[in-house]
């Protein structure tokens, strides 16, 4: 997803989760143990036509500790056939959601007892409900069953957090429940399965179909069970011979399968490492599907991900996957090896996954791309708490989903930073040996977390854990720097209101520059307000707090442009940097290119952001870049000559591309050159920017260009064809975007509806008539809220067509999701 894309997704959460506040919610006690689940055998066949499936589940339970004569099971929206506890058919009592079974005796803890459930799953008649991070919980989801679309393979797929493993087989479906279990799945022959551990049998069966068992030997919870069925090319990793290492993908992408995931085993080697605990599962398994309602999602063994990380040798230029990656692998040790006791303590599965992506980066790229890493982390958790600001551990809320947000992601991630710079790297990665080592294959709650870390480092760190999990909010600091006569003075304050009455214990690290060289300074603060001096020889060309941005707080402390020249030339970290250059370059939102340009027109401003571009960080150049865009002042010739240089000589995609779209409009004939031949680029990144730069002055030979263009699957490429036909529009392209269109998911698919949108409108009204089913199909589909949104609003450019309205009008009416009623809301004026 481009950054653009994301930013726009992360507003619109942000003025969603604004208009749908919540109260603090109700107390959520963690599931009462009645019984334990030891096992779970199903047999199961999916019918692709009702798109039902048809299931026996034998469950192996014993009585927690109180003697039993029932048992409720989790089943949301079954037809129950039979329940029998070996030759006795039991009596039960079915709610559409648990089944109550009468045991006909009562059981002891010392009893085992099992029962045979014969049921047909139909999840497409559940009603439907979901969250930002996991927008739907069906369970089970069918993927072009019929066979309907051309281009869309079929496939069969589970995901089963936060309880939605119950929507396919009965269970008690709770975080604190671990089991084992033998799952026996029939699917067509030429369909490759997937499930948790390892394969067993593979049988062909008479009437065309295979049944293939697989088994998964070691405990974990029931919301890491999976099963995955379609048209997959396995691919073993050469590279790893532990244990089964694996990559199911589309066909397509057999050949780019180990360049997608083959940092995998550096990963798994890096993780044991400072862990101290080993991979403990059978295999290890990576599959993306389509239409995904999830990220990606860490399935004991066999993670799902979302079908943007397929990518080709073109697009792996561009950008990898490795953050979610990792962050998936690391659930495999918090998560499913140690998992949170219940959602209230979902931080301790989801702050770690964050923060993994984070320690993979600094190992393998370096510090300044793991702070890239943690300030976008940062950014995220900073926009969301400017309308919601709640505890980590919430024991109130009022719906599980609620916790699946920034706070227990990115907040979490930079509070257990914040955990490794308290106690030190050492200390920080033993306690986590610590934790796992004492609670593997079991639940734990955030006091297990928390005397790890004081038995490995003999240090009471309850106000610790009290600050940052168990408080909402961040601390906000307004500091004044004042030097005189060789002294430096700094006064602290903590700002204290009605909204955060909290006083703050901070370790807050602090930045001098000297000539060509920096300090750095430590101190502590414990109250409301507090004056430091230093003693120093010459005065600081500048005092930056906070340089790393480590510390999760929000910083007042005014500096002059000289001072933030200094901060960004002689800065060793890439947050003090960043956050000088953004705030000597800042111009309000503006399409004025005069306004946008204001600060360029300052030489000092103009010559820092030239010698931005050669900067060693690639995102500072990209962002340089970015200041530069469609530029008209002094220095012209100086800027349009630097920017050449980048689309020459530049390595990274992602700047060459900003630099070609940055001077699209400089309408230099020698510009249009350096476009061509970044046409044949390896990057399709830097084709799709060369491609549009060219077409805005709209050659003689536009056509024959992106004729050679549209049929490379990439997004990017995509739009700038797309965005041609869209403004050249012709009836023979309609089947040409629909076929595209169904090729993308997700933050993909809502990127280019608006361009879709834009095609309708010029095109005649057979055409748009024609798109009145697919834009229907979509926005009542199981894709994303914000896509559902997008292919709405396309719609409702239409709406002088009468029949346009009436879908548009059926759309809303039958919609039920908050986020989608508030924008709704516009449609109906």
């Amino acid at each position: 997803m481009n950054t653009n894309l994301r930013i726009l997704i992360i507003l619109l959460f942000i003025t969603i989760n604004s208009q749908l506040a919540n109260s603090q919610g109700v107390y959520q006690a963690a599931n009462e143990s009645k019984f334990d689940l030891i096992h779970t055998e199903l047999h199961i066949k999916p019918e692709w036509e009702t798109q039902h499936l048809i299931g026996k589940a034998v469950l192996t339970l014993k009585p927690h500790f109180y003697n039993q004569n029932k048992v409720v099971l989790d089943a949301k929206g079954f037809d129950i056939k039979k329940i029998n506890m070996g030759a006795l058919e039991l009596k039960y009592s079915y709610n559409s959601q648990k089944i109550s079974i009468d045991l006909g005796k009562e059981f002891t803890k010392a009893d085992t007892l099992k029962l045979q459930i014969d049921y047909v799953a139909k999840p497409n008649e559940i009603k439907v409900k979901g969250s930002d991070a996991i927008i739907s919980d069906k369970g089970l989801y069918f993927i072009n069953p019929l066979n309907s679309k051309k281009i869309v393979p079929r496939q069969i797929w589970t995901q089963g957090e936060t309880e939605s493993n119950s929507c396919w087989f009965p269970t008690i479906d709770s975080p604190n429940e671990k089991h084992t279990q033998d799952i026996f799945i029939t699917v067509e022959k030429s369909f490759t399965t997937l499930s948790n551990g390892l394969l067993v049998t593979s049988k062909s069966n008479p009437d065309g179909t295979k049944t293939e068992h697989w088994q998964q030997k070691l405990p974990h919870s029931v919301y890491l069970t999976m099963i995955a069925a379609g048209n997959f090319k396995k691919v073993i990793d050469p590279t790893f011979k532990r244990f089964e290492l694996s990559y199911y993908v589309e066909p397509e992408f057999e050949k780019n399968a180990v360049q997608i995931f083959g940092r995998t085993p550096e990963m798994i080697n890096f993780f044991e490492k400072i862990l101290g605990v080993p991979y403990v599962w059978d295999k290890y398994a990576q599959i993306p599907v389509r239409e995904y309602v999830s990220g990606a999602m860490e399935n004991t063994t066999a993670t799902i991900h979302g079908k943007n990380v397929l990518k080709n040798e073109h697009q792996l230029i561009d950008e990898t996957d490795d953050g979610v990656i990792a962050h998936e692998l690391f659930h495999h040790w918090f998560g499913d090896l140690v998992t949170c006791e219940s959602w209230s303590n979902l931080p301790l599965n989801e702050s770690f996954a964050d923060y993994s992506e984070f320690l993979w980066t600094e190992f393998k790229h370096g510090k300044d791309e793991a702070d890239f890493v943690h300030l976008n982390a940062l950014g995220q958790y900073l926009n969301e708490s400017s309308t919601k600001q709640v505890n980590l551990i919430r024991y109130f809320y009022n719906d599980k989903e609620d916790m699946f947000d920034s706070h227990s992601y990115a907040k979490g991630g930079r509070v257990l930073h914040m955990l490794r710079s308290e106690v030190g790297d050492e200390a920080f990665f033993n306690s986590l040996n610590l934790y796992l080592n004492k609670n593997k294959f079991k639940t734990a709650e955030l006091s297990d977390l928390r005397k790890a870390f004081e038995e490995v480092t003999g240090r009471d760190l309850n106000w610790f854990f009290d600050q940052w999990f168990l408080a909402s909010g961040h601390p906000r600091l307004k500091v004044v720097s004042k030097y005189e006569s060789n002294k430096l003075k700094l006064e602290v304050i903590q700002n204290i209101d009605s909204t955060n009455s909290r006083i703050y214990r901070l370790p807050l690290k602090i930045e001098l520059g000297f000539d060509n060289k920096t300090e750095t300074k430590l101190i502590n603060i414990t109250q409301v307000k507090e004056e430091f001096v230093f003693d120093v020889q010459n005065k600081p060309s500048f005092v930056n707090i906070n340089p790393d941005a480590y510390l999760l707080a929000v910083i007042e402390h005014q500096k002059n442009e000289n001072e933030l020249i200094n901060q960004f030339e002689l800065s060793k970290d890439i947050a003090a940097r960043f956050a000088a250059f953004e705030e000597l370059t800042f111009t309000p939102e503006t399409t004025d290119t005069i306004v946008s340009n204001l600060p360029l027109q300052n030489p000092k401003i103009r010559s820092l952001v030239l010698k931005a571009l050669k900067d060693p960080f690639w995102k500072i150049r990209d962002l340089a870049v970015q200041k530069l865009f469609d530029y008209d002042g002094e220095g012209f010739l100086d800027v349009e000559k630097a920017l050449q240089n980048i689309i020459k000589n530049e390595k990274k995609s992602q700047v060459k591309a900003s630099a070609i779209l940055a001077v699209k409009n400089f309408l230099n004939p020698q510009n249009d050159i350096l476009f061509r031949q970044s046409l044949t680029d390896t990057s399709y990144l830097i084709r799709a920017a060369a491609l549009e730069a060219i077409l805005i002055n709209k050659p003689a030979d536009s056509e024959s260009l992106v004729s050679a263009f549209e049929n490379i699957k990439d997004v990017n490429i995509f739009s700038a064809v797309a965005s041609y036909y869209a403004n050249n529009p012709k009836v023979e392209k309609y089947d040409w975007f629909i076929e595209n269109l169904d090729n993308l998911d997700g933050g993909q698919l809502y990127q280019v509806m608006g361009i879709f949108g834009t095609y309708l409108v010029q095109s005649p009204k057979e055409i748009q008539l024609k798109s009145l089913d697919y834009l229907s199909g979509i926005s009542k589909g199981s894709q994303p809220w914000f896509v559902k949104f997008a292919a709405t609003q396309a719609l409702s450019l239409l709406a002088d067509l009468k029949e346009a309205n009436e879908v548009l009008k059926e759309i809303i009416a039958k919609e039920s999701d908050p986020r989608l009623l508030k924008y709704y809301e516009y449609f109906k004026r």
